[in-house]
C-alpha cells in the first residue's frame, strides 16, 4: 500500500497539464513586422538611415494603436566600459489607472552585418503585436510601456539611456524582455531579475507555452553575452528575459533573415508574452521580495515555480531520503550478495563508467583527427551525438561482457537494488556539489533525487517487480526533466562554441552527455534490465558495434560546414598613419584560407602587429596576414586638436573635435601609455596599459572631447591617437561592404576597417586640377 502511495505521489512530478487557451496574438501580424524591419529595410546599425527609417515604422504603428510616443534622443553614457553612444530610444506609454508601470523591452538596432530578422525584429515584432493585443482591452490597472531601444549591439547602450529618463525610471515596475540567439523555437525563459519569485510565479501560471528552467541562469551567468536585461536588472527591476535558441547558427550573422525566422517561435514567444502581461494586470506589480525563484517547465504544457525556502526543504529532504534509500538497497545487497562482491561491483561499474566517457572523448577526437577541419560535427552535431551515445554503450556493454571472466561465485546479483547501490551516492554527491556552485540547476538533481529516495525507501527492496516499476517513474521524471534540455542544450553548445575565439576541446560533448548518463542509465537499467543473463548475448554485441560503425560513418561524411550552417570568418584592414602600406588580416576557427584570385598576396600565419600603435590581436585562432597599398582617406576629419596651458604649473587641457563623414563610425581617443586625465568629458577606462574613451555612432554635426591633466605632460600629448572602426572593407559592395574575393558559400565574414590617426598632423591637400 505504502508503494502504491509513493507511486501516485512520484507521478505528480511529471504529470502534464492541458495546454491554456491561447491569447489573440495574431503570428501573421508579427511576421509582417519582421519582414518590414529585417526584410524592407535590412540592416539597421544605430546612427544609420537605415535605423532612421525602421525607427519611423515602429513610432507609426505605436500611435496606431493608440500609444502615446516620443524618442529620447541623447548620449547614453557607459563609464564601466568607457563608452558613450549617440541613441534614439523609442518609448510608447499607454495609460492605465496607475502610473506603475509593465514594460515590453527591445531593440531595433543590429549590427551592420546583418540584416537582424531575430537579432532583433523578432522582439520588436513580438512586442508591436503584443502591445496592440494590450490596448484593444477595456480596462487596465498598470500602464504598460512599450520600450524600444538603440544601440544594444553597441554595448547595451540605448538601455542604459533609458534607466536615465525620469519617467521610465520611477515608474518601471516590471517587464518582459524579447531577444534571440537562434531562429527557430524553443522559446525559452532564460534569465530572471532580482526578486524574481512573484514576477516567475506569473509565468508559470500564465504562460501558454512555457519553456525554460532556472538552470539557464547559471549557464548564462557564465557566457560572454549580455542584453538590455542586464542593464535593467542593475536598477532592482523584476523582470523576465525570454529568447528563442534553436538554429543559432545564423545569429549576428547574414542568414538572420525573415524567412529563416520559424512561425512557431513567433507564435509560442507571442502567446507566452501576451498571457503573461494579461495576468500581470491582476497581479500587484509593486510588489517586492529578495527571494528568487527555481522553476522548470514539463513537456512546453505546464511550469513549476517555488521560491528559495521550499528549494532548501526539498534539498534538504532529497538527501535524507537519499541516504535512507541507499542504506536500505545497500543493506539487503550486503546481505544477499556480501561486501566482497558488492565492492567488486563498485570497481566493475566505475570502470565501466570510465570506459564509456574516454571512448566518447576518444571517438571525438578520432572524428577531428581524420578529417580537415576542427570542428567537422558543426554543420550536423545530432551525427555526433549519436556517435557519442553509441560508442559510450559500446564501451559500457564491452566492459559488462568482460565480467563473464570473473568466477561465477563472485559474480554480484542481476537486481535493480544493484543499480541504485551505486548510483545513489552519485546523485548526492552531484545533488551537494550543484547546490554549492550552481543553485539556480540543482533542481535537476535534487527533483531526481528526492522522487528516488522516496519511491526507495517505502517499496520493499527484495520484490524486484516493486522495485522495477519504481524505478520506472523515476526514469519518467528524470527524462522528464533532462532529455528535452539537454538534446536543446548540446544544439545550443555547438552554436556557442563556434563563435567563441577557441577551438571546441574534444571533452566538452562527452562530458555533457557522460553526465546525462550519470542520471538516466541508473534507472533505465533498474527498469528494464534482464533478471538472467542474455541467450545470445553476442547478437548485442553486434548491434551495437554496428551502430557505432554506422554513426561514425554518418559523422565523418558529413559536411563541416553548408550554406546553412557557416563558418564565421573576420577580416579587417588597418591604416597606421604615415605609412603607405595597409595591414590585412583574416582569421577563424579553421586554419584554411581559401581566398579569391583578385585578394591581395603573400599571406602568412606570422601576424603582423601595428607598429606605430596597439590594435590588439585578432584573437581567433588562425590569424593570416598580409600588407597592401594604403587604405586612402579616413571616414573622419579633425575639425580641432589643441593643447593649451591653464597656467605655469596648473597643468593643461587637450581638445580634440571630430567630424564624421559616415554613419555609425567607433571613434576612440587613446592616450599616451601611462597618461590618464584628471578629468574628462567623456567616460573613459584603461585598455592594454592606455587611458581610452569611445564614442559610437557620432552625430553628423560631430563630437568634442575635452580633457585636463597635470602639470609637465603637455609634450606627451601630442602622442595621443584617434582610432576610428567603419563597418566593412575597402573595395567591398552591397550592404555588408565585403570584397569579391572572401569565399561566402560556406562562410559568412565580419568585415571592418580601422584608421590610427595622428591629430598633430594636418590632413593632406587634395590635388587641384588643372586649368583648362
Amino acid at each position: 500500500m505504502r508503494c502504491r502511495i509513493a507511486v501516485a505521489l512520484s507521478a505528480l512530478l511529471v504529470a502534464g497539464g492541458c495546454s491554456r487557451a491561447p491569447a489573440l496574438f495574431s503570428e501573421q501580424n508579427a511576421r509582417a513586422h519582421v519582414e518590414m524591419l529585417a526584410g524592407t529595410i535590412g540592416s539597421r546599425p544605430t546612427g544609420s538611415a537605415a535605423n532612421a527609417r525602421a525607427r519611423a515604422y515602429i513610432l507609426d504603428q505605436l500611435k496606431l494603436y493608440g500609444y502615446e510616443v516620443r524618442v529620447q534622443q541623447t548620449d547614453a553614457r557607459r563609464p564601466d566600459i568607457g563608452r558613450t553612444a549617440r541613441v534614439a530610444n523609442i518609448i510608447g506609454i499607454l495609460p492605465g489607472q496607475r502610473p506603475e508601470a509593465i514594460g515590453l523591452v527591445s531593440h531595433y538596432d543590429t549590427r551592420a552585418d546583418t540584416p537582424g530578422a531575430a537579432d532583433d525584429a523578432f522582439g520588436v515584432a513580438v512586442s508591436l503585436e503584443a502591445a496592440r493585443v494590450i490596448a484593444s482591452r477595456p480596462a487596465r490597472r498598470w500602464t504598460t510601456f512599450v520600450l524600444v531601444t538603440d544601440a544594444e549591439e553597441m554595448g547595451l547602450m540605448g538601455a542604459a539611456a533609458l534607466m536615465n529618463d525620469p519617467q521610465v525610471r520611477d515608474h518601471l515596475s516590471a517587464y518582459v524582455n524579447v531577444e534571440a540567439i537562434g531562429s527557430s523555437a524553443p522559446s525559452v525563459l532564460f534569465e530572471t531579475g532580482p526578486g524574481n519569485g512573484w514576477l516567475v510565479g506569473a509565468w508559470a501560471r500564465a504562460a501558454p507555452r512555457p519553456r525554460g528552467g532556472s538552470y539557464a541562469i547559471e549557464i548564462y551567468e557564465r557566457l560572454p553575452n549580455d542584453t538590455d536585461f542586464s542593464i535593467l536588472a542593475r536598477h532592482d527591476v523584476p523582470g523576465l528575459n525570454f529568447a528563442i535558441v534553436g538554429d543559432s547558427y545564423s545569429y549576428h550573422t547574414s542568414r538572420d533573415t525573415a524567412e529563416r525566422l520559424s512561425s512557431r517561435a513567433i507564435r509560442d514567444t507571442g502567446q507566452n508574452v501576451v498571457g503573461i502581461l494579461e495576468h500581470l494586470q491582476e497581479a500587484d506589480i509593486t510588489a517586492r521580495t529578495d527571494r528568487g525563484a527555481t522553476y522548470f517547465d514539463i513537456g512546453g504544457t505546464v511550469a513549476l515555480s517555488y521560491a528559495a525556502p521550499a528549494s532548501w526543504i526539498t534539498s534538504a529532504l532529497a538527501l535524507v531520503l537519499g541516504m535512507l534509500a541507499w542504506l536500505r538497497v545497500t543493506r539487503f545487497l550486503l546481505v544477499a550478495e556480501g561486501a566482497w562482491r558488492w565492492l567488486l561491483g563498485l570497481l566493475w561499474t566505475m570502470l565501466g563508467a570510465a570506459a564509456a566517457a574516454g571512448a566518447m572523448v576518444f571517438a571525438t577526437w578520432a572524428l577531428r583527427a581524420t578529417r580537415e577541419a576542427y570542428h567537422p560535427w558543426y554543420a550536423a552535431p545530432d551525427r555526433l551525438f549519436l556517435l557519442l551515445a553509441a560508442t559510450g554503450a559500446a564501451a559500457a556493454w564491452m566492459m559488462a561482457r568482460a565480467g563473464r571472466w570473473i568466477p561465477a561465485r563472485a559474480r554480484g546479483l542481476r537486481h535493480p537494488a544493484v543499480a541504485w547501490t551505486y548510483a545513489l551516492p552519485a546523485w548526492m554527491a552531484l545533488t551537494a556539489v550543484m547546490l554549492w556552485n550552481a543553485p539556480a540547476a540543482s533542481y535537476l538533481w535534487t527533483v531526481p533525487l528526492l522522487c528516488a529516495g522516496l519511491l526507495l525507501v517505502v517499496c520493499p527492496v527484495a520484490n524486484s517487480i516493486a522495485m522495477r516499476l519504481a524505478s520506472l517513474i523515476i526514469l519518467v521524471v528524470v527524462a522528464t526533466l533532462w532529455l528535452p534540455g539537454v538534446v536543446d542544450l548540446l544544439r545550443f553548445m555547438v552554436g556557442v562554441f563556434g563563435r567563441q575565439p577557441i577551438v571546441t576541446p574534444v571533452f566538452v560533448y562527452a562530458a555533457l552527455i557522460a553526465v546525462t548518463g550519470i542520471m538516466i542509465v541508473p534507472p533505465l537499467f533498474a527498469a528494464t534490465g534482464a533478471p538472467r543473463p542474455l541467450v545470445r548475448p553476442s547478437i548485442a554485441t553486434a548491434l551495437l558495434l554496428a551502430l557505432v560503425a554506422a554513426s561514425g560513418a554518418s559523422a565523418w561524411l558529413a559536411p563541416a560546414y553548408t550554406e546553412e550552417r557557416p563558418l564565421r570568418r573576420f577580416a579587417r584592414a588597418v591604416q597606421e598613419p604615415g605609412v603607405d602600406t595597409s595591414i590585412w588580416q583574416v582569421s577563424s576557427l579553421e586554419p584554411g584560407l581559401d581566398l579569391g584570385e583578385q585578394a591581395p598576396s603573400r599571406w602568412s600565419p606570422a601576424a603582423p602587429a601595428p607598429r606605430a600603435f596597439p590594435v590588439g590581436a585578432m584573437p581567433q585562432p588562425f590569424v593570416f596576414s598580409t600588407t597592401a597599398p594604403a587604405l586612402g582617406p579616413p571616414p573622419v576629419s579633425i575639425a580641432n586638436f589643441t593643447i593649451a596651458s591653464a597656467g605655469e604649473g596648473t597643468g593643461a587641457t587637450l581638445r580634440v573635435a571630430v567630424l564624421p563623414a559616415e554613419p555609425s563610425l567607433t571613434v576612440t581617443f587613446v592616450l599616451p601609455a601611462g597618461l590618464e586625465p584628471a578629468r574628462s568629458n567623456l567616460p573613459g577606462v584603461r585598455r592594454t596599459g592606455r587611458w581610452t574613451t569611445t564614442y559610437m555612432a557620432p552625430p553628423p554635426e560631430g563630437i568634442a572631447w575635452e580633457a585636463t591633466f597635470a602639470a609637465g605632460e603637455m609634450e606627451r600629448l601630442r602622442e595621443t591617437r584617434v582610432v576610428v572602426t567603419a563597418a566593412g572593407l575597402p573595395g567591398g559592395d552591397g550592404w555588408e561592404r565585403l570584397p569579391t574575393w572572401l569565399p561566402r558559400e560556406r562562410a559568412v565574414w565580419s568585415g571592418w576597417t580601422t584608421w590610427i590617426l595622428d591629430p598633430t598632423v594636418p590632413p593632406p591637400i587634395p590635388p587641384v586640377p588643372p586649368l583648362r
